[in-house]
């Protein structure tokens, strides 16, 4: 296959990569149908098959050879369930891949964590959908699951590994949002929170979910949540592009570019297919792990070809084929809707985003697109502008490879308007305190 040059999209800057379909839980909305026994019969699960460890290390090499130091996001189902998950984590790792595991925590000690952390996974995810620890069980399916969170983060933060808690809205949580939010921070210590809107794939579908009107309920307030938790926990609105539209409603009364998460290129809010893949345990590929659509498989093709010209990430990048609402609202740049919730709902990726409730030319802030922050660019360091004490360099390599120099940029132009001609770790520090990102440059 002949690679599109004239792509902006040149590669994938996060990969995430479904290892296998066991699972020791049995969450209602499992988009991949994890755990013994499948509850979805479509050809999207008809191979459940897994590659193994010596086909997940060529995968690896393969990865790297053309993203390297992307962000690979290791799970499942339950990735530590995988006897050779230490080795894939450290073939990974030693390759200079960024790794981080996504587990549910069940299988979290001290010992598994410390390997883990030896092994090289820079981090883990764990998940907490409801403060009742029976209605957590129940979404989940398992009793035991909420205290295995809890009891995980408590392991974690005592061994060092870094976390993130994960968590769903849904009917099962709604209205006690900004209380998991506080649960999260101020007893699990988290240094990140990723709330998920539900993409109906897998056993989503058959999850009695809410409606569009209470999801823009949700967004709202989960921007009083990030405002809360500024420069203390990261908050992160998951498969919600539609966020910035709540964003800049509230921008015209304050500047809020570090809410404002679009990518570049002319992706918008949502990086699948642009930035980020999804890999399926049987070696297929997808533009989104949520996205049951596949270019082919890594098995029988290279990772390369299929990103750069396979029909269907071909097809995805074409933002400007968006249909129904998305096509023509005045947030399209900036949004763009959810690529695999048009699909789960439409049967058509290009569809518009059915969760979304604007519409179009309606936007009173529209002057405010203009003045939004720049976008997202994912990519390679490029030459320093200015010096850079050796202390600061090596501070800066504990970055994410996928961001570092889009960092390295914001820091050295911070120095330039203050009137510096040197970055040193005294300066980062300043830089790090004004960021809403928590630890960033340690």
């Amino acid at each position: 296959m002949a690679h599109l040059n004239t792509s902006p999209f040149v590669r994938p800057y996060v990969i995430s990569w479904n290892l296998t379909y066991r699972c020791n839980l049995a969450c209602e909305h499992c988009y991949l149908d994890a755990g013994s026994t499948p509850l979805v019969d479509t050809e999207q699960f008809a191979d459940r098959s897994e590659l193994g460890t010596d086909e997940c290390f060529r995968l690896i090499d393969d990865i790297v050879a053309f993203a390297p130091e992307c962000l690979t996001i290791l799970t499942g189902g339950e990735p530590l369930l995988r006897r050779d998950i230490l080795e894939i984590v450290r073939r990974a790792s030693e390759r200079g891949l960024w790794v981080v595991v996504g587990t549910n925590g069940v299988c979290i000690t001290e010992n598994v964590a410390r390997r883990l952390a030896e092994a090289g996974a820079r981090g883990l995810s764990l998940s907490l959908d409801a403060l009742d620890p029976d209605r957590h069980d129940r979404f989940r399916q398992v009793r035991g699951a909420w205290r295995n969170t809890v009891e995980g983060a408590e392991i974690l933060n005592r061994t060092g590994l870094p976390f993130i808690v994960q968590t769903t809205a849904g009917a099962h949580n709604l209205g006690e949002l900004e209380a998991i939010a506080d649960f999260a921070h101020d007893r699990l210590a988290a240094r990140v929170w990723n709330l998920y809107f539900l993409v109906p794939t897998g056993r989503g579908p058959f999850v009695s979910d809410i409606t569009p009107a209470q999801y823009d309920e949700v967004l709202a307030s989960l921007y009083r949540i990030q405002r809360k938790y500024d420069r203390r926990m990261l908050v992160n609105a998951k498969c919600a592009p539609h966020y910035i539209k709540t964003v800049l409603e509230n921008a015209s009364t304050e500047t809020d570019p570090a809410r404002l998460r679009t990518y570049s290129g002319g992706a918008g809010g949502c990086p699948a297919g642009t930035h980020y893949m999804g890999i399926r345990p049987n070696g297929d590929l997808t533009p989104c792990p949520y996205l049951p659509v596949f270019a082919g498989n890594l098995r029988s093709s290279r990772l390369a070809d299929l990103w750069a010209s396979s029909a269907l990430f071909v097809e995805i990048r074409r933002r400007t084929s968006l249909g129904g609402r998305c096509g023509p609202c005045e947030m399209n740049g900036h949004c763009g809707g959810c690529r695999a919730r048009a699909y789960g709902m439409t049967s058509d990726l290009m569809a518009e985003d059915p969760l979304c409730t604007h519409v179009p030319g309606t936007f009173a802030g529209a002057p405010l697109l203009t003045r939004a922050a720049p976008a997202i660019e994912y990519g390679p360091e490029s030459p320093p502008t200015i010096e850079w004490d050796e202390a600061a360099s090596v501070r800066m390599k504990k970055i994410p490879a996928f961001v570092r120099g889009m960092v390295v940029r914001a820091v050295e132009e911070s120095c330039r308007r203050n009137g510096l001609s040197r970055v040193t770790v005294e300066e980062l520090e300043r830089i790090r305190a004004r960021m809403p990102t928590p630890k960033l440059f340690r």
